[in-house]
């Protein structure tokens, strides 16, 4: 059984080390889709607890603004970042205070942002504006006095391109207005479509002609989801069941993928509760097999690594991880807490140097590929 509370301090100190590390210049997200990696690591890092959102249907766009930490990010049609605007500060917006491109900053003259990024073009009809062209985006800038007070970043076709495989596997699962209605409601109301024949069937809530608001998701491939939607996604909060891989899913969605904070849990008893990014497991949780093997700490890529503690019939061992084995100094204790060892695992493996506690007295073992060894001269 998971314990609620220290779990949850355990994820977030776990975010925490995660992705504190330095930001990174808004222009590095351009064309990525909004669940990669990248963008996930980006929005982390930013302070504004919850975005406002708005849907531009005639721009194709959906706008995400951070006003606390003074940047608003438009996505395109393929939920793809398409624009970041910065701003200085404003009535609405804050400064934004993370790493700018070229390392530019609020306050610079058009000459000293040129000397860092070249010479940059007029913008016809408005004296207060300059524009840069490269291969990946273009740069806006405008100024207040002179002086640098609001950018703006709009991605190039080539890195749009650039990004083509991610925007495939992004999109793979959305619900699109091509199937048959029947009954409703389907551009902003309530109403039912079927897809294929009734292989597929959505009953819920639209706008924009999508699925979107609450809604329910049923297949003949025996998947079932009842929850959040948005721009035809599973997106936000909603329950998953699939037969086919023989697992339910409670937590976050966003683009159809597990994106957030959420728990699974498989027919065979193997549950995960904590952090996605794009359906797989990455952040921190609590992974279990039955009783017999609970890992809590960090989660790379579906992969247990990191700083972590495993829980087994026998006792504990806490330290560093690797594809979920003690790989690094690690510390192993008995379940009756009589005895521990500590020192440098290797693949799962005790390799080196150990200090053995038995009931208070201290004494040094070696080990060699998990066989205690007599020491080296």
């Amino acid at each position: 059984m998971f314990k609620k509370y220290s779990s949850k301090v355990f994820l977030a100190v776990s975010l925490l080390l995660l992705y504190r590390a330095d930001a990174q210049t808004p222009d590095k997200i351009l064309g990525q889709p909004y669940v990669a990696l990248e963008t996930t690591d980006f929005l982390l890092n930013l302070s504004t607890n919850k975005p406002s959102e708005e849907f531009l249907p005639y721009l194709r766009l959906y706008r995400l603004s951070y006003y606390q930490d003074g940047i608003s990010i438009d996505f395109n049609s393929d939920i793809a970042v398409y624009r970041v605007s910065l701003y200085d500060s404003g009535y609405t917006y804050q400064r934004y205070n993370q790493p700018l491109p070229f390392e530019i900053k609020w306050g610079m003259s058009l000459l000293e942002i040129e000397e860092l990024t070249g010479i940059h073009d007029a913008v016809k009809g408005n004296e207060y504006a300059t524009t840069l062209i490269s291969e990946d985006y273009q740069m806006e800038c405008y100024f207040t006095n002179k002086l640098l007070s609001h950018m703006r970043l709009t991605a190039s076709v080539k890195v749009l391109q650039k990004h083509t495989e991610k925007l495939k596997a992004a999109n793979q699962m959305r619900l699109l207005p091509n199937g048959v209605v029947k009954e409703g409601n389907v551009i902003d109301g309530s109403g039912t479509m079927i897809w294929g024949n009734g292989t597929a069937v959505y009953k819920g809530k639209w706008s924009y002609g999508l699925p979107h608001g609450r809604g329910e998701y049923l297949d003949t491939f025996g998947n079932r989801y009842a929850g959040d939607f948005k721009l035809g996604f599973f997106w936000g909060q909603g329950d998953f069941y699939s037969k086919a891989y023989g697992y339910s899913y409670s937590g976050a969605y966003a683009m159809s993928s597990k994106h957030g904070e959420g728990r699974i849990q498989y027919n065979d008893d193997t549950k995960y509760q904590g952090y996605w990014v794009q359906d797989n497991m990455h952040g921190g949780g609590v992974y279990s097999i039955g009783n017999r093997y609970i890992y809590k700490g960090e989660v790379v890529q579906n992969k247990l690594t990191g700083q972590g503690i495993v829980e087994t019939p026998d006792g504990t061992i806490s330290g560093t991880f690797k594809d979920g084995k003690p790989n690094g100094v690690c510390t192993q204790t008995s379940k009756d807490n009589v005895q521990s060892i500590t020192g440098p695992f290797k693949n799962g493996k005790k390799d080196g140097k150990f200090s053995v506690t038995v009931l208070g007295d201290i004494r040094t073992i070696y080990y060699e590929n998990d066989i205690e060894v007599l020491p080296k001269n």
